[in-house]
């Protein structure tokens, strides 16, 4: 059973965490289609303006992606995880590989499911670009400048390029510095930094600064109980 993946499944570890096995996995291209990411989301929690990624019919256009040879008991999961027939249609292709053109199937958005104006988080492209070895570079190049969404970062409230981070059951936006910092923090600490402890943190260095080190910076936090030891 062959399959085309264009979007987040183009990282192998996404279909793992699905429980779709494969048995493998070549790069593909999709001929006389584009790459939009217009399928709006319509998940709790997440905002409208988020997209995924779709594909609509385009004359002198491609698509690049992966090919997969999936375990045909496992159609089930892939199309619950893809919310087939509600919100993708599952439709036959032909797709180019380095063996020559291969049937296959592929999934894409039935126009219900899209808008105009959406962008795709950074987590969400960064599962496309970790197929970086299946993927021109110019295609990769392009997909690297793609504009992705902007909100406002639980931590530090600027408004710019953010990332989602999932907490029992809610999930907050924080951007790349706050992101980074939240690990560093946390392995000066020896565990984990919660994202409302980050923003604590975030504004302790705002109010006071001049912090030599991490190892301070933590200790102060914790000397204000602006952190649990």
């Amino acid at each position: 059973m062959l399959y085309f993946a264009y979007g987040s499944n183009c990282n192998p570890a996404v279909l793992e965490r699905k429980g779709v096995r494969f048995r493998s996995r070549v790069r593909a291209t999709l001929v006389g289609y584009r790459l939009r990411f217009n399928k709006r989301a319509l998940r709790e929690r997440l905002p409208e303006d988020i997209g995924f990624a779709n594909i609509e019919e385009a004359a002198d256009q491609s698509v690049e992606g992966i090919l997969y040879e999936l375990e045909p008991e496992d159609l089930g999961r892939l199309d619950e995880s893809e919310r087939y027939p509600d919100h993708y249609d599952r439709t036959e292709v032909t797709v180019e590989a380095e063996t020559g053109p291969v049937g296959c199937f592929v999934y894409q958005a039935r126009p219900d499911k899209t808008a105009e104006g959406l962008r795709p988080s950074r987590n969400y492209l960064n599962h496309i670009l970790e197929a970086r070895d299946f993927l021109s570079r110019s295609y990769f190049d392009a997909l690297e400048r793609s504009q992705v969404y902007e909100g406002a970062c639980a931590c530090c409230q600027n408004f710019q390029e953010v990332v989602f981070i999932r907490e029992g059951d809610l999930i907050h936006m924080l951007c790349q510095p706050c992101r980074e910092s939240r690990k560093i923090w946390g392995s000066t600490r020896g565990r984990a930094m919660t994202v409302p402890e980050t923003a604590a943190v975030v504004q302790l260095v705002r109010e006071r600064g001049g912090f030599s080190s991490i190892q301070q910076l933590m200790e102060e936090a914790v000397a204000e109980r602006v952190i649990d030891p």
